[in-house]
This record gives structure tokens, C-alpha cells and sequence, in this order.
């Protein structure tokens, strides 16, 4: 019950204008039928190799046929995952026999119903899959977003850095749903995650308005970022099986958790810095610093300067690639625990240098599929190029160096945001990237206010500069690790 006044409202209604309340209208909320088998001893999460095999497949019989002998919700939803993406949310699975249809949508709804209701402690985290796939919104949202802009702050959501992704004038909770859909992560449960924390930033607000003071832009996807960190610290465990445990959370753990980000909001942020450092088995004057990769723009000056952002939007809409891009990325996997291509907070996007390394060859076609697979998840083109770049840095870097040895895993989201914010920051930039600003005006260490300029700056920077910061950005994470 204390939980519920969190979050609960009350109003009095004098005159329901003879509205009656029975027991039918709840009865309706009910599922009528189960099609799906259930057992509570199977409900156990699946491995990153399980729910990448189950992302990756795509014969719908194949699906459908697992789904019929799975009675482990954690593999029903993500079957039910895959085919709401290559089916849709409508699609007719069979289950209900003749004259009853059953879509993908009634059977996570099903899904949805019993890890909610089917055992001692709901399955938050499928709660959640659920309800991101079923695109279901809080109405409550518009007024929690009212309430924060009346307190004269702003939201921005995702990790986004564009004016896009904020939200600075009320909105109807749909009109938000829908801003929140495209720049959340391409975690499903992200979406719902995201309705939750900008809920009880609205309660916290009206309750405890000191939390926020100070901040006039409430980032979401960075409070996320912040909430996952102070569980990986407090459970010894890396950042995406700390945003698992955080999924699994109830509601009210995690405005409890968020509560106290805030409160330390400072201090946690600087251990989301210390612990994306790298630890090297070498000491910093014992590596080459230098990468010389392939710079037709330094090759063969065009006569006019390149669009680079448009060029990476070209090359990245198709994956174009080297022939030895993709064993030279197994040659770098040899230099690290791993590397983590696309969203660093899904597990599945890791690859673990332990496994690929015994169980696949360099110029074996399943791993190059792997890689293509976790690039062709990255949405925007010009980021996924932004990746391969970063890629091909590493593995001339390695092969520069190759007694180096990275003890932690390389995730390429926290690499290459460093290497925007160092080039930001550094005044070797190409003048023609930042020609329309007086960067006189732009006070280095306010680099958090400027990440969309200073994106767009990255984007239209040539590849042999990118290169050189993405390996600047090595060299500084690998300096924290020393300082700390």
C-alpha cells in the first residue's frame, strides 16, 4: 500500500451519473484462454548466445515451433519479440485452432498477464519486454512532464543529443510516447523504463525539489546510465548485467534508486567515469600512440571538401567493408576481453574474446555475419560507419602494438564518445566542421551543453582524424585507469 500512494492519486467524484461498477468489467481485463505453457521452475533468463541465436533468427515455422514447446517466459517473450518484428503486432500465430484467432499481440499480453501475476514476485523485467512491445503508454506522463517544466527544467530523452530528443513544452502523453520510441535504446523495456523515471521525476519534483537543483536539463538516458553504474559498482558486475539487474527491479526500487542518484548526482557520475577505464599491460610511453589508416581525402585532395557525415550515411546504409576488416577484428579480439559493437547496454552486443576466439576463425563466414549482424543494428547509417571506423583504429593500433593487452572489455559507444568530446574540446579541429561558430564563445569545460554541435563537428571530420581521436580516447581512458 505504500508503494501504491507513491504513485496514486485521489480525486472525489459526487455525481457518477448512475454508472454502475460489476464484476464483468474487471472479469475483461482478464485473458479468457492461455495458449502458451507456463512452469514456474522454467522461468530462468536465457544467455547472451540463447537471445542472440532467437534475435537472429528468421524463419517464422522455426519461431512459431519453438514457441509451442517453450514453457519459460523469458524465451516466450523474446520469440513473441522476434516475431512482432517480422510479422507485426497482428499477425495470426495458429495457437487458438480453427475458428479462434490468435495474434502475436494476445499472446504477449498473455506473457505479460502471467509474469505479473504468476508467481510470489513479479518478472519486472518481462513485465516491462511486454509492455514495450505492446506499446503501452502512462497517461499519467503529460502531467508529470507539465510538472517538471512548470519547476523551469527540461527533458531530454534517450541518448540523443540533439534538440529533437528534449522536451521543453507540454505535451499529450501519446505525443511523448512517441519522442521517447525514437530516441530511446534498442532495448524494448528501455521505452517503459524511460515512462517510469520521468514519473517519478514529476513525484520527486513536488516532494523533494532540492534533488534537482542546479540541473536545468533532466537527461533520462543519462540517469539510467547513472542508476546501472551504482549497481555495477555495488554488485562487482559490468555495466550491461547491472542494466539486467536494474530491469528486474520493482517500480518503487528503482524511484528509491533514483532518489539517491540525485542526491549524489556529482558523485556517481564520476564513478560512471572511473569505470570506463582501461587498465593496459604496458605502461603509456611503451605504445605507439599513431594509427595510419586510409585518407582519400589526404590520398587524393578533392577539389572541393567533402561532405563527410553524407559519405558515412552512404557507406554505412551498405556495411562496405575491407576484405581483412573482418579478421583484423578477430586479430583484436586477441588484445582484450572483448568488444562491445552498438548499444553498450545490451548484453547481446557483446562479444567475448574467450568464446569467439576458440570457437571461430578469422576468416570464417559465421563470425563475419556476427559482426555485420551487431553493426546492422545500429540505426543511423553514419554511426554505424562511425563504428567500423572505430574498428579499423583499434586493429591498426594492435597490430601497431602487439605485445598491448587490454584487461577490460572495448565498448565502443563510451570509446567514441570520448573521441567526440576530446575533438570537441581540442582546437586541431577542422575549421570548415565549426566555420558557422565563434568558438570563442564555447567554454571547453561547458562540453556537456554543446554534445549536439560537437557530434555534427565528429560527423564531418575526415577518417584519418576520427582515427587519431578514437585512439586519443584509448590513451585517456587508459590515463584514468592509472590515476585511479
Amino acid at each position: 500500500l505504500n508503494q501504491l500512494k507513491l504513485t496514486a492519486g485521489t480525486e472525489r467524484i459526487d455525481n457518477l451519473h448512475e454508472f454502475r461498477f460489476d464484476r464483468p468489467a474487471v472479469d475483461a481485463l482478464v485473458p479468457q484462454h492461455y495458449y502458451l505453457a507456463y512452469a514456474a521452475d522454467a522461468n530462468q533468463p536465457l544467455t547472451s548466445n540463447q537471445e542472440f541465436l532467437l534475435e537472429a533468427e528468421t524463419s517464422i515455422p522455426v519461431l512459431l515451433k519453438q514457441l509451442r514447446g517453450s514453457n519459460n517466459l523469458y524465451q516466450q517473450i523474446e520469440l513473441l519479440h522476434s516475431l512482432s518484428k517480422l510479422k507485426g503486432l497482428d499477425f495470426g500465430t495458429g495457437f487458438g485452432g480453427a475458428g479462434v484467432r490468435v495474434t502475436v499481440a494476445n499472446l504477449i499480453d498473455e506473457v505479460y498477464f502471467k509474469a505479473g501475476n504468476f508467481s510470489n514476485r513479479p518478472h519486472w523485467e518481462i513485465v516491462r519486454y511486454a509492455a514495450g512491445l505492446l506499446n503501452k503508454v502512462e497517461i499519467s506522463l503529460s502531467d508529470a512532464v507539465t510538472d517538471i517544466l512548470i519547476d523551469g527544467k527540461q527533458i531530454t530523452v534517450g541518448m540523443a543529443y540533439s534538440e529533437a530528443s528534449t522536451i521543453d513544452a507540454p505535451m499529450s502523453h501519446t505525443e511523448i510516447a512517441e519522442k521517447i520510441d525514437k530516441f530511446c535504446r534498442e532495448d524494448i523495456r528501455d521505452r517503459v523504463l524511460t515512462q517510469e523515471i520521468i514519473i517519478y521525476l514529476g513525484l520527486l519534483i513536488k516532494s523533494q525539489p532540492t534533488l534537482v537543483k542546479g540541473l536545468l536539463t533532466l537527461r533520462v538516458g543519462y540517469l539510467i546510465i547513472l542508476l546501472t553504474s551504482e549497481l555495477a559498482i555495488e554488485l562487482g558486475m559490468t555495466q550491461d548485467t547491472a542494466y539486467e539487474k536494474l530491469m528486474t527491479l520493482s517500480p518503487f526500487e528503482i524511484q528509491t534508486r533514483l532518489s539517491q542518484v540525485l542526491t549524489d548526482y556529482q558523485g556517481v557520475g564520476k564513478i560512471v567515469f572511473q569505470q570506463e577505464s582501461l587498465h593496459l599491460n604496458q605502461s603509456q610511453h611503451q605504445i605507439a600512440w599513431v594509427v595510419n589508416t586510409i585518407d582519400p581525402s589526404v590520398q587524393n585532395p578533392p577539389a572541393t571538401p567533402i561532405d563527410w557525415r553524407y559519405q558515412r550515411c552512404k557507406d554505412g546504409a551498405i556495411v562496405r567493408v575491407d576484405r581483412d576488416f573482418y579478421p583484423s577484428v578477430w586479430r583484436l579480439l586477441e588484445h582484450c576481453q572483448g568488444i562491445t559493437i552498438g548499444d553498450k547496454l545490451e548484453k547481446r552486443n557483446r562479444l567475448d574474446s574467450e568464446i569467439i576466439l576458440s570457437e571461430m576463425t578469422p576468416g570464417e563466414k559465421n563470425f563475419a555475419l556476427r559482426i555485420e549482424h551487431l553493426l546492422n543494428k545500429i540505426v543511423a547509417p553514419e554511426y554505424r560507419q562511425l563504428n567500423i571506423e572505430a574498428l579499423i583504429a583499434l586493429a591498426a593500433l594492435s597490430e601497431r602494438n602487439p605485445d598491448l593487452d587490454i584487461e577490460e572489455y572495448i565498448v565502443l559507444d563510451v570509446l567514441i564518445g570520448h573521441a567526440v568530446r576530446l575533438a570537441w574540446l581540442d582546437v586541431d579541429l577542422p575549421k570548415h566542421t565549426t566555420a558557422q561558430l565563434d568558438r570563442a564563445a564555447f567554454i571547453p569545460t561547458n562540453y556537456e551543453h554543446y554534445k549536439s554541435l560537437a557530434w555534427s563537428a565528429f560527423y564531418q571530420s575526415s577518417p584519418q582524424i576520427c582515427a587519431n581521436y578514437i585512439v586519443k580516447s584509448l590513451q585517456f581512458l587508459s590515463q584514468i585507469a592509472v590515476a585511479s
